[in-house]
């Protein structure tokens, strides 16, 4: 594609997206004249006993049952002439609420929302095309004991909508900061990406994502660049997350740029603004520990994703950085440098059903935790190499090694396409090892006929970024989400 044409796209692409985001402004006046439901009182006490160990998902919440039928809302007239249902939800003492919806079946030009009780944070807006294979929606969270579900649809398509909620998430863990002043879960030697560590790792940093499982476990995850360089939003983390096991991958939301502005900061101010909820299982192995996931949509223009390089050739890293969202926190980056080594390790305990071909890392700065499984471990050269599966280093144990499931060993672990990465790294069988990353901006050679190789957008960015103005006033909603 033309690059004037290609700066004419994305710039068109950011619009909508930022036009999408800023989209609905909450209703909050008339909301006691909404219906609320409340879920029976949680087992929070329990679940906060169950402490799995490193190489099992982080649970972060509880799930209740509330099932909310169209005659549990309050119909009338929105501000957009579109006809509203409203209804509240609330489990006592949540930090946030995440919800699940048994049945979405949404007509064309239909859209839900879910906000907090103070319209402080909107997720959505939800459509159609986020209707999972089972007919179901898996929402992103939004902070507090109580949220609105609010559907706008036209009036002659209300008797075609399919609305069930089946279950509220209720977290007990502080994802996305919920209490103002809350502080850090993880501990006190992490680093946040944002601090120098992290100065020549920022395009692999923007490359990992937050991922929330069922609702109800959070685990680390990373894009990553394939041989066909065509921005395939693939995501790889690591199987014990079991992502197709206790959950469905439509149940996956990931959480992108969910990080801290400031170095340090007392208290962490990271946002769970930009999400993307639902993906397709393509690949996975116990073995090997990875789950492959395509999400359900390309992250939008505004998220600036970077698709992570990787190699799967058999050298041992020499030094490099695992990033990651250790308890679920704000991402976090850990430093190596001294060279990993080539280990067999069980990593479930003495029942050692998943033996992992992994390479151990000791940490010079930094260290994971639970929520940090599926994290990518990346080498001097940039590549990924690797996905956390477990280890005994903490803050409490800075001289612990860590040990991440090789993807040397993943990319062929089985011949089947469902058991392995080539098929899906290298989709045309080119027989490449090793590849480069990719920016979500880069024109790429096979998209650009003016020169012979792939760039950053650089000051045409600038230029297509000086009409988003024109853009947004041109663009109409409507057509953002033709």
């Amino acid at each position: 594609m033309n690059l004037k044409l290609r700066l004419l796209a994305f710039g068109f692409a950011l619009a909508c997206s930022l036009q999408a985001h800023a989209a609905l402004q909450p209703d909050l006046s008339s909301l006691n004249a909404v219906p609320r439901h409340a879920v029976a009182p949680t087992t929070v006490a329990k679940a906060l006993a169950q402490a799995p160990g490193k190489s099992q998902p982080l649970r972060f919440a509880v799930l209740a049952e509330l099932p909310v039928a169209l005659d549990g809302g309050l119909w009338d007239r929105a501000p957009d002439d579109r006809a509203r249902w409203r209804s509240r939800v609330s489990s006592s003492g949540a930090l946030a609420i995440a919800l699940e919806f048994s049945r979405f079946a949404l007509p064309a030009g239909a859209e839900l929302w879910i906000y907090d009780a103070r319209g402080e944070l909107v997720q959505g807006p939800y459509s159609q095309r986020d209707q999972t294979p089972e007919g179901k929606l898996w929402t992103a969270l939004v902070p507090g004991d109580e949220a609105v579900i609010e559907l706008r649809v036209p009036e002659a398509q209300k008797s075609a909508v399919g609305l069930q909620l089946g279950k509220l998430s209720h977290a007990y863990l502080d994802i996305g900061r919920a209490a103002v002043d809350a502080p850090a879960k993880s501990g006190s030697c992490n680093v946040d990406a944002i601090c120098s560590d992290g100065d020549n790792w920022r395009d692999e940093i923007r490359s990992v994502a937050l991922l929330s499982i069922g609702n109800e476990y959070v685990c680390s995850g990373q894009l990553v660049n394939n041989a066909r360089r065509d921005r395939s939003p693939l995501l790889l983390t690591a199987n014990h997350c079991e992502i197709g096991q206790a959950y469905p991958a439509s149940s996956v939301v990931t959480y992108w740029n969910y990080q801290t502005s400031t170095c340090n900061r007392a208290v962490p101010n990271g946002s769970l603004s930009q999400s993307i909820s639902g993906s397709t299982l393509l690949a996975g192995d116990v073995g090997s520990d990875f789950t492959l996931v395509r999400l359900s949509s390309t992250p939008p223009a505004a998220y600036n994703v970077y698709y992570a390089g990787w190699d799967a050739g058999s050298a041992a890293p020499r030094s490099g950085v695992a990033i990651h969202h250790p308890a679920g926190d704000e991402k976090r980056i850990s430093t190596y440098t001294s060279s990993a080594s080539a280990q067999t390790v069980c990593i479930d305990g003495e029942a050692c059903t998943r033996r992992v071909r992994a390479w151990q890392v000791d940490w010079a700065r930094g260290t994971t935790e639970q929520g940090s499984s599926g994290g990518g471990l990346w080498n001097q050269d940039h590549r990924l190499v690797g996905v956390l599966s477990g280890g005994n280093a903490s803050c409490a144990n800075t001289g612990g090694s860590d040990y991440f499931a090789r993807l040397n060993v993943a990319y062929q672990a089985n011949s089947a396409s469902s058991g392995q990465l080539k098929a899906w790294l290298d989709p045309d069988n080119s027989g490449i090892t090793s590849l480069g990353g990719l920016d979500s901006r880069q024109v790429t050679s096979d998209e650009d006929g003016e020169g012979s190789g792939g760039g950053s957008l650089g000051g045409g960015l600038l230029a297509a970024l000086a009409a988003l103005g024109l853009l947004r006033r041109l663009t109409s909603r409507r057509a953002c989400r033709a």
